[in-house]
């Protein structure tokens, strides 16, 4: 690392050359004089306003000589910047990645050390309810893309002293921020050490897809399907999971936070079950934990009894197909999963205004004209559409693409094995489940190990929820036992 020099026009020099000169048109160094002492201002236009840095110059072009007589970085600190945030650095390194951060940097003659002040101005969106997790009623702000945002949208919910927010940057070049928050009573510590740990061992030059990137270097784990975080973009299921003892990492450049560790039930929580009275809440929050069920076995168990319809009793003899069409019916299923699939991701990447007409044509080939012409048989749609109306019902986005995966792989097992195949497969999931741990704790927990003041919170609508019964006891926590 190059120290500072005492002469200004080397330190120019030396930052100039660092951003190749006119061909980083943004970067701006504004020369001028303090005290009769040769000065300069070194700033990336667009991280602050052009009056913020208008005033700044205004302070320093008033001080007088005698001002700057003796330890004139000290001086300037204390009596000529109106800034709550103002450092010190004194290499060229540290001057350049402050500046690409953005704020700006005062360098005068005869000093071999840097004013670091902190004036920026972010350009952010407003908050926004997000798409994914919408509510009737509640709070309709949620993350935006600049981490500073965000971290104050979090602590409006949590005013406390011991809430934690730890700073982070991560990347080669990019030099992203990010930021580690936690209750220092709630969280366990030792993992907090581990994820700061794993973020500071990220060897990439920067973090193009933010929080997907730092999700894979903290996991570490690419043959798992189930995930091991959650992801929100709203502040209130941020901070409800903080107080519940859960760390959150904001990254810069990202609307969405990381929640860990997340088991299973975690995945499936939704905010709207709580907004409602417990009845209700507790109904609905059912629900969508037997929609899990439903959406992974119902399709294929219904494809085994359709190969052996012997097996069903006479009062459910109206189950199974009475004109299986033209297309084996084993086939049916895997081109009309495939077809949903197709579907989903062409919903993504379709504009708005076309919508509409995606559904219609979805509906018009998969639906009404691969029946009419026999190719397919019409219950063989529903139950693959009640298969992925179930998935669509689960909040955490992930483990619905992962739970149709599974369901896609247990038709397969079922068209060539039969009954063996899906009881295996069935089984292979569960040992999945049961076995898998999101940051060392459990993915069933709190059903596996079995923990009921905490799993009666996740099943049932309490018409007091209190947090603390779904702390995991760790050591080093407040509530350890």
């Amino acid at each position: 690392m190059m120290d500072l020099n005492k002469k200004l026009a080397q330190n120019i020099k030396v930052i100039e050359d660092r951003f190749d000169g006119d061909k980083t048109f943004d970067f701006t160094i504004r020369e001028f004089k303090i005290g009769d002492k040769d000065a300069a201002l070194a700033f990336i236009q667009g991280f602050n306003k052009d009056e913020v840095v208008n005033q700044i110059l205004a302070y320093l072009m008033y001080a007088k000589r005698q001002d700057l007589s003796v330890d004139a970085i000290k001086k300037v600190i204390e009596t000529r910047l109106p800034v709550a945030e103002a450092d010190v650095v004194e290499t060229v390194d540290d001057v350049v990645l402050e500046t690409l951060s953005g704020p700006q940097v005062l360098l005068i003659d005869g000093e071999d050390k840097a004013i670091v002040i902190d004036a920026r101005t972010w350009e952010a969106r407003g908050p926004e309810e997000p798409e994914l997790e919408k509510a009737t009623r509640g709070s309709e702000d949620g993350f935006v893309e600049t981490m500073m945002f965000n971290v104050q949208l979090i602590r409006r919910r949590i005013r406390d002293a011991s809430l934690r927010v730890e700073a982070l940057q991560a990347g080669k070049k990019a030099n992203s921020d990010l930021s580690v928050i936690y209750m220092k009573d709630y969280a366990d510590l030792e993992l907090v050490e581990e994820v700061k740990e794993r973020i500071n061992e990220i060897d990439v030059d920067g973090l193009p897809l933010a929080d997907r990137t730092i999700e894979d270097y903290l996991t570490r784990d690419t043959l798992n399907p189930l995930p091991k975080v959650r992801y929100t973009n709203r502040p209130d299921i941020a901070a409800a999971h903080i107080l519940e003892g859960k760390i959150c990492v904001v990254v810069d450049n990202s609307p969405t936070v990381l929640i860990l560790p997340s088991t299973f039930f975690d995945q499936t929580q939704n905010l709207e079950e709580y907004r409602q009275s417990p009845v209700p809440g507790t109904y609905f929050n059912l629900l969508r934990l037997v929609a899990v069920v439903i959406g992974l076995v119902l399709p294929p168990l219904w494809l085994l009894i359709a190969y052996g319809p012997a097996w069903l009793p006479e009062a459910l003899e109206f189950i199974g197909p009475k004109d299986p069409g033209t297309v084996p019916l084993g086939w049916q299923f895997v081109i009309a999963t495939v077809g949903i699939d197709l579907i989903r991701i062409a919903s993504i990447q379709t504009p708005t205004a076309l919508a509409t007409s995606l559904s219609l044509i979805a509906a018009l080939i998969l639906g009404e004209f691969s029946v009419e012409t026999g190719l397919f048989d019409p219950e063989t749609i529903l139950y693959l559409a009640i298969g992925a109306i179930s998935n669509f019902a689960l909040p955490g986005y992930e483990l619905s693409l992962t739970l149709s995966l599974m369901r896609f792989g247990l038709i397969l097992l079922v068209v060539f094995l039969r009954a063996p195949g899906l009881i295996a497969g069935l089984i292979l999931i569960f040992l999945l489940f049961v076995l898998s741990k999101s940051f060392g704790t459990p993915y069933l927990w709190p059903l596996i190990p079995f923990d009921w003041s905490a799993l009666k919170t996740y099943l049932f609508r309490q018409s007091i929820l209190s947090l603390k019964d779904r702390r995991r006891k760790v050591p080093g926590a407040k509530d350890f036992e």
